[in-house]
C-alpha cells in the first residue's frame, strides 16, 4: 500500500469515508493512539512528521489523517501556526515506512503547479472523490439496499429522488431513515411517509408551481417554508437562482449544447440540469427573464418596505 495518499474534492462526506476506509484497511484494527487526526490550520508540518515519525503504543502501525489540507491548493487560507514546506518535501522522499500519511483536501482542484503537489503526485497515490451522477447514486441505493436484504422498486425510487436530489449527505441519511421504517422492499408509500425534501427540490417544486400558474401550491409550498425557520428574503435569492438556471439552460440548448457541457459551464450537477432543462423547454425564454424582473423588483422592495416580509412574500408568489 501506497504511504502517502492524497483524497480531494467537494463532496466532504465520501472524502471523510474514503480516508477512514484506507486507515483501516491498513491497520487492521483502530485505536485511538493507531490512527491521529490532525487539522493542518492548527498543527504545524513539524509537529504532522514528528507524529509520524513516532510509533504508537502496543502497535507497530500508525496512520495519519491531515484534515483541510489546504496547502495543496491555490487558495489563500488563514491558518494558526506557520508552515515550513520544505519539511514536507523531505518527509516524502525520506518516509517512515510504518505510517500511513491521508491528506484530505476539500477542494475541486489540486494546484498542480506546486512543487509539493507534484510530487505526491509522483510518489503518493492521488484520488478525486467527484459528485456521484444519477446513475451511480441510483446504483448505491440499490447496492445498499441488497446488502440488507431489501430492495426499491423504479418508481419508489424516482420518487425518493425527486425529494432527496442527487446531494449524497442527504441521500444517505434519508435512506437511512427510510430502511428503518419500510418492510424488505420500499413502496412510494414509504417514501411518501418518512422521506423529507432537500431545500434545493424544495426550490425547484415552487418555481416549477409558479412557471405553472399552481398559485395555492406555491403558497402552501411557501407556509411550509416559512414555518421551517427559512427568511423569505433567503428563499427569494434561491428563487431567482433557480430562474436564473432554467434561463441558462435554456439558452445554451439553444445552441446546441449537450446536458454534460452545461453542467461543467454553469458549475451544477448535471442531474439539476437534466430537471431545468425538462422544466425549461415548457417556458417561453420571455417569460423566464419577466420573472427575473419580477424577482429583482421584489428583492429591492424587501430591502426598502417596513411591510412585514412574511405577507410581502406570499403577495407576492401569488402575483408572479
Amino acid at each position: 500500500m501506497n504511504l502517502i495518499h492524497v483524497i480531494y474534492g467537494t463532496n466532504t462526506i465520501r472524502i471523510e469515508e474514503q480516508a477512514t476506509q484506507l486507515a483501516e484497511d491498513y491497520l487492521g484494527e483502530t485505536d485511538e493512539f493507531s490512527l491521529v487526526s490532525l487539522n493542518y490550520r492548527e498543527t504545524s508540518v513539524e509537529a504532522i512528521i514528528e507524529e509520524a515519525q513516532t510509533l504508537p503504543f502496543l502497535s507497530d502501525r500508525k496512520a495519519i489523517i491531515i484534515n483541510d489540507a489546504f496547502l495543496l491548493t491555490g487558495s489563500k487560507v488563514k491558518s494558526d501556526v506557520e508552515h515550513n514546506i520544505d519539511l514536507f518535501l523531505d518527509y516524502i522522499q525520506n518516509k517512515n515506512d510504518d505510517t500511513l500519511m491521508i491528506f484530505k483536501v476539500f477542494n475541486e482542484q489540486l494546484d498542480k503547479r506546486k512543487k509539493l503537489t507534484k510530487l505526491m503526485m509522483k510518489e503518493g497515490a492521488v484520488t478525486e472523490i467527484r459528485e456521484m451522477t444519477e446513475t451511480e447514486i441510483k446504483d448505491f441505493i440499490k447496492k445498499l439496499l441488497r446488502d440488507e436484504g431489501m430492495d426499491i422498486g423504479d418508481r419508489a425510487l424516482g420518487m425518493f429522488l425527486e425529494r432527496t436530489g442527487v446531494n449524497y449527505s442527504n441521500v444517505k441519511s434519508e435512506l437511512a431513515k427510510v430502511m428503518l421504517y419500510a418492510e424488505e422492499k420500499i413502496t412510494e408509500e414509504d417514501v411518501a411517509d418518512v422521506v423529507s425534501t432537500s431545500m434545493e427540490q424544495n426550490i425547484f417544486q415552487l418555481t416549477e408551481f409558479v412557471l405553472n400558474g399552481r398559485k395555492e401550491e406555491a403558497v402552501k409550498l411557501v407556509r411550509q417554508l416559512i414555518l421551517q425557520k427559512n427568511e423569505p428574503i433567503q428563499l427569494l435569492h434561491l428563487i431567482i437562482s433557480q430562474f436564473r438556471l432554467l434561463y441558462q439552460v435554456k439558452l445554451l440548448a439553444a445552441e446546441g449544447f449537450a446536458q454534460d457541457y452545461m453542467a461543467k459551464q454553469l458549475k451544477v450537477h448535471p442531474y439539476r440540469v437534466k430537471l431545468a432543462l425538462r422544466e425549461a423547454k415548457k417556458h417561453r425564454q420571455g417569460n423566464l427573464e419577466e420573472k427575473m424582473v419580477m424577482c429583482r423588483n421584489m428583492d429591492y422592495k424587501f430591502k426598502s418596505s417596513y411591510l412585514d416580509r412574511d405577507t410581502l412574500f406570499e403577495l407576492f408568489i401569488m402575483e408572479i
